[in-house]
């Protein structure tokens, strides 16, 4: 196989799953009222590494000019996620914009990452954030309806997308807040914090009992701390006796927005817990954080995560005004991987009708074809004047549902014929 590893490419079939998934993202988010953008996949590196510098190094995959004079090359990367371009994309644009500023962008992106079942060094990513503009006046930012509605958002783009395609298969979205978590983190060294995080953020790719075997390797007397807060309910957080006042805006901060989620599922048609699990590695995040897994495969990793972020756009450029907001980003790749996991696809086109090509008719065929299409019809004529069971058995094996018959009997008397390939019926129509 000559294809790079890691790069997903599908056959005819396959791409089709993978456009109709893209088509119910798209239209879920624009029915939300965000807007489509889309970026470069380069940008600078100053850009890409201005946050992380170090680990996002580790990721991103650099230019390298082949041709003579390509020397500038060397300044750019190809973006490894769709966030950073998109706090770019708000300083660049920020005159344009109207805030807040509701966003969503399907693209590629590119890391470099060992590949793994549903992991892979380029995937698309289906991002949608709401952005807004700090300061005095603004009300926007301590309010966290956006928070429930973009998670709501993105249960219900996942929702359609299963039913569609795998049904009955179970997912649920994962909150927790990072106030919340920090206020829990200052009852112990700043030294095993990270070491904490580590392992909060590996609980569901081990065993529950080697997770409290390492708590206590790592704890000792302490481990208690921890385990006493990852049996919590939501309901019994403020019965955890932690009076900082990071615990307290998390446990704030999380009734607020499931009592916003309440109003948006009233009737529960999407399940969406607290976890004090997720933690989310990213260094932007700041208050909710989420992310999703279908219950019987959380070894396939997160299909869906996101959450808030405060001055994100400081990092890039602090001399500019301060940009905050919440996103999510649905992991589009990692579906359709899934999907195509569990059947093959049977439609090989969007074809829906194929007109069989007569030498002695050809013009005539072809100017039946133009009235299909101008009613908004897929059509295609075959490209030769072959037998007639070898073009009827291409459509056959193409997944044609209908071929258009117009021989010189039917020219004759004016008519056409249309056999429907899945019933074995022909109709004739006047011309």
């Amino acid at each position: 196989m000559l294809r790079p590893g890691g790069f997903p490419e599908y056959n005819p079939a396959e791409q089709l799953v993978f456009d109709q998934v893209k088509v119910i993202i798209e239209q879920l988010y624009e029915q939300h009222g965000y807007t489509h953008i889309q970026t470069p996949a380069v940008e600078a590196n100053s850009v890409l590494l201005s946050k992380n510098g170090e680990d996002a190094g580790k990721q991103i995959f650099g230019l390298y000019g082949l041709a003579q004079g390509a020397e500038d090359s060397k300044d750019y990367s190809l973006h490894f996620d769709l966030t950073v371009p998109f706090a770019r994309y708000v300083l660049d644009r920020e005159n344009e914009l109207t805030f807040p500023f509701k966003r969503f962008q399907v693209q590629p992106v590119r890391r470099g990452e060992r590949s793994q079942r549903g992991r892979f060094k380029e995937l698309w990513q289906a991002d949608v954030d709401v952005i807004w503009q700090e300061g005095e006046k603004s009300a926007i930012g301590k309010n966290l309806y956006y928070d429930a509605e973009m998670m709501i958002v993105i249960a219900k783009t996942l929702h359609q997308i299963i039913e569609k395609f795998i049904s009955g298969k179970k997912f649920t979205l994962h909150i927790n807040n990072r106030y919340l978590l920090a206020g829990v983190m200052e009852q112990f060294s700043e030294e095993k914090r990270p070491l904490i995080y580590s392992l909060l953020d590996k609980y569901y790719k081990i065993s529950h009992e080697q997770f409290i075997k390492e708590i206590e390797e790592l704890l000792g007397t302490e481990s208690k701390k921890i385990l006493d807060f990852v049996a919590c309910k939501l309901d019994d957080l403020t019965s955890y006796k932690l009076e900082n006042e990071n615990f307290k805006r998390g446990v704030k901060e999380l009734e607020e927005v499931f009592g916003y989620i309440k109003a948006l599922n009233p009737d529960n048609t999407y399940k969406l817990v607290f976890d004090p699990y997720i933690i989310r590695g990213l260094d932007y995040y700041t208050g909710t954080v989420y992310e999703s897994f279908f219950d019987d495969d959380m070894a396939l990793g997160s299909i869906s995560s996101g959450g808030r972020y405060e001055n994100l756009t400081g990092y890039i450029n602090p001399k500019k005004s301060q940009y905050s907001g919440v996103g999510g980003s649905i992991g589009l790749s990692r579906i359709v991987f899934l999907i195509l996991e569990k059947s093959k696809p049977e439609l090989l086109t969007k074809t829906e009708y194929l007109f069989v090509n007569f030498k002695e008719t050809i013009n005539e065929t072809a100017g039946l074809m133009n009235k299909f299409l101008a009613k908004g019809k897929i059509c295609e004529i075959y490209p030769s004047p072959d037998k007639l069971g070898k073009q009827f058995g291409y459509a056959d094996k193409k997944g044609i549902p209908l071929v258009i018959i117009l021989g010189e009997g039917e020219k004759n008397e004016g008519s056409y014929k249309i056999k429907d390939m899945i019933a074995g019926t022909e109709t004739t129509h006047k011309i």
